[in-house]
């Protein structure tokens, strides 16, 4: 039979993964998304071994591509005391399977100052998965804003009035999702700040804090990442890219850093607030607003100096903040033949570790519920057994995620889910319930 045609909508992390799996099934896929260089300024984050599974069977190294492992780490108290240390990728041969890392994602950009400049270099994860991706035949389609979605034609509008006709779409186009409003009713379901935190983010080279005095006390071949807490505050760090620099992120009660100016975060994000209620769609992006590094060592001040010596190392400009968000379940992840994915129908807060992997997992589970042989009449139903497999999964780490931001994070809590979460393997659950699934039908 005739392959399908299909477009996703979104090229960040689960959008090119689900198309590759999709066109090695041998379906035509095409990947929209408005940015003309998807690489925009981003994020480092945590690739679980679930996850990391799932990117091997897509043919992706996350070792190779600059990714460090996540073999131990250190936490601490605010004040810099030993809290307990922890261990992974301690068994060989499931690390070979899959393996806890630290991924990166950002532009190759430059950002000057008064005494400084600083190039950040080239996206490493979602550079392999694009470069897998178009190995794989799917065609791209970047700088194409989509205007609108007819989910009972399944067509896309462009912004240039023309339309794109397919079998089906796929929005993977994250937690402001242009496509989300036409599955459900977003003045009733959309993101919020359900933890009430936001969250600093920058970048310190490693070999500088390697020459440091003060922070070389601290660096080890042996500590992969290190983190203080205390008082609904946290300090995170890990390296990234090829072990050459260190991802800083410090979550923190949002209003802490809401003072930030008018136009910054917290106007960002009362604007989408106020537009997602009243329409339904989301303008903007409340990503990436600029802070100042006084604001945040004033958030800090009672943190262990060698914490806030990363403050000091960092480029001047190089701050950002952000308000974090997620999303309490929705009714339903698809319409006819249109389905979101990822961030689009489930965003979770960093404090469960799983943002961008539940997104690869997705990916994994709906390509292998439509192989080449899939009947468009089956589709509608193949996506509700999609939902019914992850739901489950994504709701627990939602709601792991919020207890852990609120101060359960101790090891009672932690442990368990993280064993739970790396155990996971979305190609077999996904087998193994299809398998039922066709013989409850006969």
């Amino acid at each position: 039979m005739a392959p399908l045609k299909i477009a996703i909508v979104g090229a960040g992390i689960g959008g090119p993964a689900v198309a590759i799996a999709l066109a090695r099934n041998g379906h035509k896929v095409t990947l929209y998304d408005r940015l003309t260089n998807t690489s925009e300024v981003g994020y480092a984050f945590r690739i679980t071994p679930n996850s990391d599974r799932c990117l091997k069977y897509l043919g992706v190294d996350t070792i190779a591509g600059g990714a460090v492992a996540a073999n131990s780490g250190r936490l601490m108290d605010k004040s810099g005391r030993p809290v307990h240390g922890i261990t992974e990728n301690t068994d060989a041969e499931k690390a070979k399977r899959g393996t806890s890392v630290f991924a990166y994602r950002v532009q190759n950009h430059r950002i000057t100052g008064k005494s400084k400049s600083l190039t950040l270099p080239q996206p490493l994860l979602h550079q392999q998965l694009m470069e897998v991706a178009l190995a794989s035949g799917v065609e791209k389609r970047f700088g194409v804003q989509i205007e609108s979605v007819d989910v009972e034609k399944t067509q896309l509008v462009l912004s240039d009035g023309s339309t794109v006709s397919v079998d089906i779409i796929i929005a993977a186009d994250g937690v402001h999702s242009v496509v989300r409003p036409h599955i459900i009713d977003t003045t009733k379901h959309f993101p919020t700040p359900s933890t009430g935190h936001s969250a600093f983010r920058f970048m310190v080279s490693k070999p500088i804090c390697q020459k440091d005095k003060l922070m070389s006390s601290i660096i080890s071949n042996d500590t992969h990442f290190m983190s203080w807490g205390g008082d609904d505050r946290r300090i995170l760090v890990y390296p990234v890219n090829y072990d050459k620099q260190f991802n800083i992120t410090c979550t923190h009660p949002k209003e802490m850093s809401e003072k930030e100016g008018a136009g910054g975060e917290a106007a960002a994000v009362g604007k989408l607030r106020r537009v997602a209620k009243t329409t339904g769609k989301v303008e903007g992006s409340a990503y990436n607003q600029v802070a100042s590094f006084e604001t945040a060592l004033d958030i800090y001040k009672d943190f262990d100096p060698v914490a806030l010596r990363l403050f000091h190392l960092a480029h001047p400009n190089g701050l950002r903040v952000w308000t974090l968000q997620d999303m309490d379940e929705i009714p339903t992840w698809s319409k006819n033949h249109t389905v979101l994915l990822g961030d689009a129908c489930h965003p979770v807060s960093p404090f469960g570790f799983s943002g961008a992997s539940m997104a690869i997992e997705d990916a994994i589970t709906l390509a292998e519920l439509l192989p080449k042989d899939v009947e468009v009449e089956d589709l509608e139903e193949r996506f509700k057994l999609y939902e019914q497999i992850r739901k489950p999964r994504v709701g627990r780490v939602r709601d792991t995620a919020r207890k852990i931001a609120r101060g359960a994070d101790s090891r009672e809590v932690v442990g368990p889910y993280m064993q739970w979460l790396a155990g996971y393997d979305a190609l077999e659950e996904t087998k193994n319930a299809l398998a039922r699934h066709s013989e409850a039908k006969g």
